[in-house]
C-alpha cells in the first residue's frame, strides 16, 4: 500500500499511466477492432442500386447468403427459396418494402445512414452509400435514409439520389470464412502474390545497387563524396508517389520519352512498380549499409590480409558478415516500405492488384464499404509485416556481430581510373534517384493539354495552384507543425521513461506500443481508426483531430527513437548532481537532460515532420474537404481523368521545398565528417 501510494505521488509514474491508456486506445483497440471486423460474416446481404431514372438495379456481385429475383415492378428478396421481402421503386428517391411471407413489417430508425426492419423470416439493418464525389470536390452532403410511411403491412424509405442501397442480415456471425475466401478467391491471391513479387523484386535490385556503393564509398577516398552522401540522403525521405508521377509522365503510354522516341512500351504495370519502388527505397539501404561498413574496426580487415587473403576473400569472409546488421536492416526497411507502399502502384497502374490497393478499394467501394474483406487483408498485411520483422530478428540475434572498434577503416585512395568509375556508378544512381524529382520541376513550368505535357513554357500551373488550393499548403504546414510538436513533447516523455523510470510492467508497455505503427501499413491504420472515430461520443472523421492523431501514432516512433538513443548517451548522475543542489525534479530534468538532449529531439522532430508532410496511405482514406492535405491535392491530380497535371507538378515542387530545405540543414549538420575520413591509405 504505501508503495502504491508512493508511485501515485510520482508524476512521472502517473504521465507513464496515461500515455499508456492513450496509446492502448490509439494503436491497439484500433487494431484489435480490425481484428474483429476481419472475423465478421453476414448470414446474407444484397446491394441495390437507385438510378436517377427511378429504377432498381441489382449489383449480383455484392449479394451472398441471399436469392434476388428482379422485375419490371421491382426485386424479391428470398433465403434458402424461402422469399421473405419486396422491394418496390416508387421513384427515385423512394422504395416501398412490404413483407412477401404475409404477417406484419416493423421499423427502427438507427441514424441518417442506418434502419433496421423485421418481419417474419427476416431481421435486417439497411444502409445507404452514395457516390463519392465529396472526396475529391466540393462536400455534397446526401438526403438522409428515412421513415416516410409505416404501415403494418408495408413501408416507405426516403433516400439519397442515386444511392446504394444495401440490406444485410443485423447480427452477423464470426468465423474464418473471410480468410478462407482471402486466401482461396484468385482476386485476393494475386494481390498477395503481386505484393510479395514488387516487395522482393525492388528490394532485391536495390540491395545489390545500394550495398555497392555504400562498399564504395565507405572504402575509398574521391571528390564530391559528401555532397553526393548529402544527396542520398535527401532523396530518402521522397514522397512515396512522385516516383511513381514522375515516371509514368516520362515512360507512360502517352509519356514525353514514349511519344518522342514513338516507343512500342509502357511503364506500366508490375514491372513499373518494381523499377520506381527500386529507386524509392535504395537510398535507405544505402544509408544503414554505409554507416555500418565506415562502423567496422580496421584492425579485422588488416588481420584478414595478413593472414593470407585477398581483396575477393577479405570484402565476403570479413567486411561485408560484418555490415550485415545494418545491411539487413536496410533491407527490412526496403521490404517493408515496398510491400506497404501505396502510392506508387496506385498512380503508376490503377489495375494492378496489390495488397494495399486492394484494402482501400474494398474500404472506399462505390456500392458499400466491405469492411470484413478490408479488414481480412488488414490482418494479412499485418500477419506479413510481422513475419518481416521476425525474420529480421531471429538472422540477427543468431550471431553475434560486435567488436571492439580500435581503429576507424582506413579510405584508400585508388588510382585515377578506378576513381573515375566510381564516381560515374555514384552520379549515375544517384541521377536515377533524382529522376522524378527533375522531372517534377521542369514540367510544373510547362503548359499541359489534355494531360499531355507541351514545350510551352509557362507559371500559369503555379498561378492556378496558388489560386485554387493555397488553402492545402497551409493545411498541411498546420498539421505537420501541430503534430510535430505532439510527437516531440510525448515522443521525449516516453523516451525518458523507458530510460530513466524502468518501470517493469509500464515501461515496456510504452515500448512495446510506440513500435507497433512502425509494423502497420498506413491504410491498415486509417482503417482501424475510421472504425473507432465514426461515432459519437468519438466522432472524428472528417476533421483535422483524426488527421492529427494519425500522423502522432504513425510517425511516434522517429521522435521517441531518437531520443531514447540520446538519452542512453547522458550519464544519469548529471541529473543526480542537480537535485543534490536543490534542483526539483523537474527542474534538473529541464535544465540538464532535456538541454543535452535537444540536438537528437531537434533531428527526430525534423524527421517526424518530413514524414508527415509526405503521408499518404492513411491521408486517402481520413481526409476530408475543407482539411485537404498537399499530398491529396498531388494524389487526386495524377490519379483521375481530366486532371490539372500541371497544379499537381507545382504543387509537387512546393512540397520539395517544404521537405528538403530543412532536411539539407539537418544532414549537413549530422554528416559533416563521415567516419574514416580522416585516415587515408593509398594502396596498388
Amino acid at each position: 500500500m504505501k508503495s502504491l501510494r508512493g508511485r501515485l505521488r510520482d508524476p512521472w509514474f502517473l504521465l507513464s499511466t496515461v500515455l499508456a491508456i492513450g496509446l492502448v486506445l490509439l494503436v491497439i483497440v484500433p487494431q484489435y477492432r480490425i481484428f474483429v471486423a476481419s472475423s465478421e460474416q453476414a448470414l446474407g446481404k444484397t446491394v441495390f442500386r437507385r438510378a436517377g431514372d427511378g429504377s432498381l438495379e441489382h449489383v449480383p456481385s455484392s449479394t451472398s447468403g441471399f436469392e434476388v429475383v428482379s422485375d419490371a415492378d421491382g426485386a424479391v428478396i428470398s433465403r434458402n427459396g424461402q422469399a421473405f421481402l419486396t422491394v418496390i421503386p416508387l421513384s427515385s428517391q423512394q422504395v416501398v418494402l412490404r413483407a412477401s411471407a404475409g404477417g406484419g413489417i416493423t421499423v427502427e430508425p438507427v441514424d441518417d445512414k442506418q434502419i433496421k426492419v423485421a418481419g417474419s423470416g427476416f431481421d435486417l439493418v439497411i444502409t445507404q452509400e452514395t457516390f463519392r464525389q465529396s472526396f475529391f470536390g466540393p462536400v455534397v452532403v446526401p438526403d438522409p435514409l428515412t421513415v416516410l410511411e409505416d404501415g403494418e403491412d408495408q413501408i416507405v424509405l426516403g433516400h439519397a439520389e442515386n444511392a446504394y442501397l444495401t440490406f444485410a442480415d443485423q447480427k452477423p456471425t464470426h468465423g474464418v470464412g473471410n480468410f478462407r475466401a482471402f486466401l482461396t478467391r484468385s482476386r485476393y491471391v494475386n494481390a498477395i502474390r503481386n505484393s510479395l513479387i514488387v516487395a522482393v523484386g525492388a528490394t532485391a535490385i536495390a540491395t545489390v545497387l545500394a550495398v555497392s556503393l555504400a562498399y564504395f564509398f565507405a572504402r575509398y577516398n574521391f571528390p564530391g563524396k559528401q555532397g553526393m552522401v548529402t544527396l542520398i540522403t535527401m532523396a530518402s525521405i521522397s514522397p512515396p508517389f512522385l516516383g511513381g508521377y514522375a515516371w509514368r509522365m516520362l515512360l507512360g503510354s502517352q509519356g514525353v520519352f514514349t511519344r518522342l522516341l514513338d516507343l512500342d512500351f509502357t511503364i506500366v504495370g508490375i514491372h513499373g512498380v518494381i523499377w520506381v519502388i527500386n529507386w524509392l527505397i535504395f537510398p535507405l539501404i544505402f544509408l544503414m549499409t554505409y554507416d555500418s561498413f565506415t562502423a567496422i574496426d580496421n584492425t579485422l580487415i588488416e588481420s584478414s590480409m595478413s593472414l593470407g587473403a585477398d581483396k575477393r576473400k577479405t570484402l565476403f569472409k570479413v567486411i561485408i558478415p560484418l555490415a550485415m546488421p545494418g545491411i539487413i536492416t536496410g533491407v527490412y526497411l526496403g521490404l517493408m516500405t515496398a510491400f506497404s507502399d501505396f502510392g506508387t502502384p496506385y498512380v503508376i497502374s490503377l489495375n494492378l492488384n496489390v495488397l494495399p490497393v486492394l484494402v482501400y478499394q474494398e474500404f472506399m467501394s462505390e456500392v458499400g464499404t466491405n469492411f470484413p474483406m478490408a479488414s481480412t487483408g488488414s490482418v494479412v498485411m499485418i500477419a506479413i509485416s510481422s513475419a518481416i520483422l521476425m525474420a529480421q530478428r531471429m538472422y540477427l540475434a543468431a550471431k553475434s556481430y560486435a567488436s571492439i572498434a580500435a581503429k576507424s577503416v582506413a579510405l584508400i585512395n585508388p588510382p585515377r581510373r578506378v576513381k573515375v568509375g566510381i564516381v560515374s556508378y555514384a552520379v549515375l544512381l544517384i541521377f536515377m534517384a533524382f529522376v522524378p524529382h527533375l522531372t517534377v520541376i521542369i514540367t510544373s513550368f510547362l503548359q499541359w493539354s489534355s494531360g499531355i505535357v507541351q514545350p510551352i513554357f509557362t507559371l500559369g500551373n503555379y498561378v492556378r495552384l496558388f489560386n485554387l488550393q493555397l488553402s492545402s499548403i497551409y493545411v498541411s504546414l498546420f498539421l505537420g507543425i501541430t503534430t510535430t510538436i505532439l510527437n516531440v513533447i510525448v515522443g521525449v516523455a516516453i523516451a525518458y521513461i523507458i530510460v530513466r523510470k524502468r518501470y517493469r510492467i509500464i515501461s515496456n508497455l510504452l515500448n512495446l506500443t510506440v513500435m507497433v505503427p512502425y509494423i502497420v501499413p498506413g491504410t491498415v491504420l486509417a482503417i482501424g481508426f475510421v472504425m473507432i472515430f465514426n461515432k459519437p461520443p468519438l466522432l472524428l472523421t472528417g476533421t483535422w483531430m483524426i488527421l492529427v492523431l494519425a500522423y502522432f501514432v504513425r510517425k511516434l516512433p522517429y521522435s521517441v527513437k531518437t531520443a531514447e538513443a540520446v538519452l542512453y548517451q547522458i550519464h544519469p548522475d548529471l541529473e543526480e548532481a542537480a537535485k543534490s543542489l536543490g534542483a526539483k525534479p523537474g527542474r534538473s530534468f529541464y535544465d540538464v537532460t532535456l538541454k543535452l538532449m535537444l540536438g537528437g529531439v531537434i533531428s527526430g522532430a525534423t524527421l517526424s515532420f518530413l514524414q508527415i508532410m509526405t503521408e499518404i496511405s492513411s491521408t486517402i482514406i481520413l481526409y476530408r474537404p475543407p482539411w485537404k492535405p498537399m499530398t491529396a491535392v498531388i494524389f487526386e491530380n495524377t490519379t483521375r481523368a481530366g486532371s490539372d497535371f500541371g497544379v499537381a507538378s507545382a504543387m509537387t515542387v512546393i512540397l520539395m521545398l517544404i521537405v528538403y530545405v530543412p532536411l539539407y540543414v539537418i544532414t549537413k549538420k549530422t554528416r559533416m565528417s563521415p567516419k574514416g575520413e580522416e585516415n587515408f591509405a593509398t594502396y596498388n
